[in-house]
């Protein structure tokens, strides 16, 4: 449950950011102290395949604009870590 803790941050802005571009993800990472652009993008590529999140094509309004979206995977993440929290703060 707790093994991707490190990540959730990033994939807790991707999920609040829906169909957002990898550009736009890189300089929303940069503006929450995630590094440089450079490791910005290495972030994502881990998030990609770590199965977090998923690069796709056609959801925005130039269809050849890639967005990332969360996954099934990192939304089950989100929800246990959600849980655990409000176990700990009764």
């Amino acid at each position: 449950m707790l093994k991707h803790l490190s990540v959730t941050p990033a994939v807790l802005l991707v999920a609040q950011h829906p169909a957002v571009s990898i550009s736009e993800l890189v300089v929303l990472l940069q503006q929450h102290g995630f590094g440089g652009a450079r490791s910005c993008r290495k972030m994502i590529h881990r998030l990609e395949r770590l199965e977090l999140i998923e690069v796709v094509v056609g959801v925005r309004g130039d269809r050849r604009e890639k967005a990332v979206q969360v996954t099934a995977r990192s939304r089950n993440l989100l929800g246990e870590l959600s849980t655990t929290l409000a176990g700990l703060l009764r």
